[in-house]
């Protein structure tokens, strides 16, 4: 058998393998330039999202937009109110932020640690957020989301813009249908990705 048989023949075999890889982001939504990615999620049976863009707008900005908790209401999908319970450094915080949930569906709410990584020399930024459940009392009447994870990505591109991405992964416990939350999947980050176009755009008039 030649080379180019075995190389053939090995990149067949592997074609199945290939299809089935769990960290494959599919494409669910494409609107005015924002896209929105999902695949299967590592805690559940529910979906992870990525949400992207390229917005006319300065890295420092969209940190400070993305970094302003108190202000998420006005632009996070569901944000019913948020706010930071403690300064760890000058980049990292613990946040708390709750969501509304469809009746009869109980809100969420998720203590989060937020740490700030800059690239000094690309300008690029990155803003890590992980489940810190245990660090604030839970709520009466609010379902404390245990796991989740997400992760900001500011990245200036050569053209002048800067690309904002967004991964979340997350299990919101609870009595919730796979099929609503995994819709949310799509909806919720499509909304957030265009209320910040939307402030971003209003900046600039």
């Amino acid at each position: 058998m030649n080379k180019t048989s075995a190389l053939l023949i090995a990149l067949l075999l592997s074609l199945p393998l290939m299809a089935l890889r769990p960290d494959d982001w599919l494409l669910q939504r494409e609107k005015k330039g924002i896209k929105v990615f999902t695949k299967k999620n590592r805690w559940s049976r529910l979906h992870d999202s990525k949400a992207c863009v390229a917005l006319q707008e300065s890295p420092e900005e969209l940190l400070r937009l993305i970094t302003d908790v108190e202000n998420y209401p006005n632009w996070v999908a569901r944000c019913k109110k948020a706010k930071i319970v403690a300064w760890l450094s000058p980049t990292e915080f613990i946040a708390q932020i709750e969501f509304n949930a469809p009746w009869p569906v109980a809100n969420r709410d998720c203590i989060l640690r937020m740490r700030i990584i800059k690239d000094k020399e690309s300008g690029a930024a990155t803003v890590t957020q992980t489940s810190e459940p245990h660090y604030v009392r839970k709520r009466e009447g609010v379902v404390r989301i245990e796991q989740m994870q997400s992760e900001w990505r500011i990245i200036p591109q050569a053209d002048g813009k800067v690309l904002v991405e967004n991964e979340y992964s997350s299990n919101p416990g609870g009595n919730i249908p796979d099929w609503l939350t995994n819709t949310q999947s799509v909806e919720s980050p499509m909304e957030t990705f265009s209320n910040l176009q939307t402030i971003v755009a209003e900046k600039r008039k």
